[in-house]
């Protein structure tokens, strides 16, 4: 089975061969370059033996989109720059955000780069684009990956806050047009930084992420088939808030050291609240490193977390993958360890 026929047989609860295998890493020295953001990623998913593709789009997109001063970075190990001047810097320019539409010049480019890999894989591996929740997107328009000014915003003035927001939706409804018609995706990668209660309380999810969360899900359905939601974080995470999206898949950190057992999501806590695809297995920040840079080692460590992955499953209806993006100071060869051991312990011969 390939790529796509693999993941449909998960979706579908239908006989498939072994378990999935995919990640996703920044590319910050050609994600700009249409050319060679598509060449770069397909050399990294043929590399590593993915069977799909989550298109790494800069992290600074969003506030590309709306116009936002930026230098971008030069350093291999480093996918952010620096933002000189965001978007959104007080009420009146959050007030005064516009709706993007299909002449935006980055959804233009980002598009371009679905198109042409969707191309290239057709029907062997399925391609999702990265789109960013409502919030998160709003708050990508202030600061970088940080809610310190989301959430006073949210409680001091929400009007302002829904009115942006409503705004936000309507632009990436644009972006979702153009890449499922112009494009073809097979789906999206539904980025969520606010799923977790270290961030934000249930009162503030249920009002400013729930309704446009779902409101992007419904606009996407029967138009794509496989959409990931990533829950973003390290623990704490809102699962019960989230559990009856319509996507197909969940993506999220289960096994972050240090942190206290009962605060993180297990695959077995997570299949036992859905049966959607479930996506993860490694520690983006820990997992990835040795000391002596000993690939045996390495093996074997991955060979341990998929199989925790896998007996924790139940009906590996998993892809082994990383909690996040992967990190971009190590040999990118250490990623391909996460499909050879795939092809060791991950062959299902037929059964669920």
């Amino acid at each position: 089975m390939n790529g796509k026929e693999r993941l449909k047989a998960m979706i579908e609860h239908k006989p498939f061969d072994r378990i999935g295998v995919s990640g996703w890493v920044h590319m910050p020295m050609v994600d700009h370059n249409v050319k060679d953001m598509v060449r770069a990623t397909i050399y990294v998913t043929e590399y590593c033996g993915w069977d799909f593709i989550k298109i790494m789009s800069t992290g600074h997109y969003p506030p590309e989109a709306w116009g936002g001063d930026i230098t971008l970075s030069k350093d291999l190990t480093h996918w952010y720059g620096v933002i000189n001047r965001y978007p959104v810097r007080d009420l009146d320019s959050l007030r005064s955000l516009e709706v993007l539409n299909k002449d935006n010049w980055v959804f233009q480019r980002e598009t371009a780069v679905a198109k042409q890999l969707v191309e290239h894989y057709k029907d062997e591996k399925p391609v999702i684009s990265t789109i960013f929740t409502p919030l998160t997107t709003l708050q990508e328009l202030m600061s970088r990956g940080t809610a310190d000014k989301t959430i006073p915003l949210m409680r001091e003035h929400k009007q302002d806050v829904h009115d942006a927001l409503r705004k936000i939706t309507d632009s990436t409804k644009n972006y979702l047009d153009m890449l499922m018609d112009d494009a073809h995706i097979d789906g999206i990668f539904f980025a969520h930084q606010y799923a977790t209660r270290n961030v934000i309380d249930d009162e503030l999810f249920d009002e400013f992420c729930t309704p446009y969360d779902k409101e992007i899900l419904d606009y996407i359905k029967d138009k794509t088939w496989f959409n990931v939601l990533h829950v973003h974080g390290e623990n704490n995470l809102m699962f019960d808030k989230v559990k009856d999206y319509d996507v197909q898949a969940f993506s999220w950190e289960n096994c972050v050291p240090g942190l206290e057992s009962d605060t993180i999501s297990s695959v077995a806590e997570v299949r036992a609240l859905s049966d959607k695809i479930l996506i993860t297995g490694l520690a983006r920040h820990y997992d990835y490193y040795n000391d002596n840079n000993n690939r045996d080692e390495l093996k074997e460590f991955f060979r341990k977390r998929l199989l925790t992955v896998i007996n924790e499953s139940g009906d590996k209806r998993v892809v082994f993958a990383p909690g996040c993006a992967l990190p971009m100071d190590v040999d990118r060869y250490v990623f391909t360890l996460m499909q050879e051991v795939v092809m060791e312990e991950g062959i299902v011969n037929g059964e669920l």
